[in-house]
């Protein structure tokens, strides 16, 4: 993929998350060109109205399990790379003979986070659902879990390439499980009832730039 592509995505991806934060935070229309407006709230509501979560007590609470497993595996991804560039920071005590890629997804890891607090504090969206019966509702956009995967995901399936360039089978392997984490920690959180749709889309919009950011770096 050219640089040129990267760039174009980065930024709509960017331009149309903030869209939603303010289509949804001020309840005004989203222009989708010559067919008008569409409400984001009014979008949320019918997606929901695809599935029967009444009966289901408000969510699919085994999809939002799993979900919550895939997203501590991604942490568990994540604390791994950091750990790895740890060590050699411990072993060569300069921060410059730590690995380039090393360095970036320290840099990406910051970010997202510092990106997914700024928005979650603007206080966007709130969750349809209480998962736990002792607290209200919580800020739900960005949905973190799919945020989580995102960055984890894409980071691993660069480094692990990176790192294991000789094995190639396990490389294949190991990128399989993490585009089937990707792919069903977005799926099934979706459906899972715990988030709105724009919940998922706000968390993809405002990962996919993180990535492309951290592609150019990482020559991926």
């Amino acid at each position: 993929m050219s640089k040129s592509v990267k760039w174009i995505i980065c930024i709509w991806c960017f331009l149309y998350a903030v869209i939603m934060v303010i289509a949804l935070k001020y309840e005004s229309g989203v222009p989708i060109g010559d067919l008008g407006v569409i409400n984001l709230h009014a979008l949320n509501n019918a997606f929901r109205g695809l599935f029967e979560y009444e009966r289901a007590g408000g969510y699919f609470r085994s999809l939002y399990i799993f979900t919550e497993i895939l997203g501590a595996v991604s942490i568990l991804a994540c604390v791994f790379w950091t750990g790895l560039g740890i060590k050699d920071l411990i072993k060569y005590r300069d921060i410059n003979d730590v690995d380039k890629s090393i360095f970036a997804t320290w840099l990406l890891y910051v970010l997202a986070l510092i990106v997914w607090k700024v928005v979650l504090k603007i206080a966007v969206n709130y969750a349809p659902v209480s998962v736990n019966l002792k607290s209200g509702l919580v800020v739900s956009f960005p949905c973190g879990n799919t945020f989580l995967i995102i960055i984890s995901m894409c980071s691993s399936i660069y480094l692990i390439g990176y790192f294991l360039e000789e094995k190639k089978n396990l490389v294949l392997t190991l990128r399989v499980i993490c585009v089937a984490v990707f792919v069903l920690g977005i799926v099934f959180r979706t459906v899972s009832g715990v988030n709105y749709l724009t919940d998922i889309l706000g968390a993809i919009g405002f990962a996919v730039p993180l990535v492309v950011l951290y592609s150019f770096v990482c020559d991926v």
